[in-house]
């Protein structure tokens, strides 16, 4: 008599194809070369992490490799706020966007009141007011990722530094925030937080793990107050994939989040949390084989929240 798959053995089958898939897929796509520092990443670099809210850790791949998770960060940045300020969403949006996530245009159109904090003009007042409450937005976003991730976080001085050096879209939308009093601190303070918060370094492995409280209501895993879990998720599903949001969630159906670094993580509430790190990005700027990878998994495992 054929023995019984367990559900953990099942998933682990789930993420080993859609692992196959994403690699196939990340040779569409190419490594950003907008951040120097990043364009000498190996396009052959695939790690992929499932975690799950019973205590399941499955991986894939260079899963235990550090990347860079760039926007990735600006996730947890929020969330690190609204512990501090649920009421936060004051200071930014949490409506979709068609305009690019740097765009000064919009911005201006919004008299500086960012659409959401997943594009960089939310996501620098996100940072500007994590430094107000914490005196360093980039510690307070490390020690979230960590104490949840249970893994060292650092950020790295070499991919802030070289993104400090070639990001001059960023230095002019912190100007217009800042002409529209939006911001609390400093242009060049906000600017080297927000740089070195985007060059914090972690593994699939620790980001999957992390994100676990977005999709664990449980009181041993409170970090936010329920709201803000579902806000947050919310927000993801409109905007956490930029201008691809809307087909993400046709084709994926679960709140996302990627980074020029090449990372994605993915949230299915009330069961568990995924990354992909997969270099190479398609014409959206996601990672290529990132999101083919979470379709192909999602579409195996049935997770979706539709």
């Amino acid at each position: 008599m054929a023995r019984l798959e367990t559900r953990t053995a099942q998933l682990q089958r789930y993420l080993d194809a859609a692992a196959d898939c994403g690699r196939a897929a990340s040779e569409t796509g190419r490594v950003s070369s907008r951040i120097p520092a990043l364009s000498a990443v190996s396009p052959e670099k695939f790690g992929m992490a499932v975690a799950t809210i019973d205590g399941d850790l499955l991986t894939t791949g260079d899963s235990a490799d550090p990347f860079s998770i760039q926007s990735v960060a600006k996730l947890f940045a929020l969330c690190a706020l609204l512990q501090r300020n649920p009421s936060a969403w004051e200071h930014v949006g949490w409506g979709p966007t068609d305009s690019g996530y740097s765009s000064v245009a919009e911005l201006e159109r919004s008299q500086g009141r960012p659409r959401n904090p997943f594009v960089n003009p939310g996501a620098l007042v996100v940072t500007d007011r994590l430094m107000e409450l914490t005196g360093d937005a980039v510690m307070a976003t490390i020690e979230l990722l960590g104490a949840c991730g249970g893994a060292t976080i650092v950020s790295d001085p070499h991919v802030a530094l070289s993104e400090t050096i070639a990001d001059h879209r960023n230095a002019a939308i912190a100007h217009v925030l800042a002409e529209h009093g939006k911001l609390v601190n400093g242009i060049d303070e906000v600017l080297a937080q927000y740089f070195a918060q985007c060059a914090i370094a972690a593994t699939a492995e620790a980001v999957a793990t992390s994100a676990l409280f977005l999709a664990d209501r449980s009181a041993h895993a409170r970090v936010l107050d329920d709201a803000s879990i579902r806000r947050v998720n919310a927000v993801l599903l409109m905007s956490g994939m930029y201008g691809a949001a809307g087909d993400i969630a046709y084709r994926i159906g679960l709140p996302a989040k990627s980074g020029i670094g090449g990372g994605v993580v993915a949230i299915m509430p009330g069961i568990g949390a995924v990354c992909v790190w997969s270099p190479p990005l398609d014409a959206d700027g996601n990672s290529a084989g990132g999101v083919a990878a979470l379709e192909e998994f999602a579409r195996l495992a049935g997770w979706s929240v539709f």
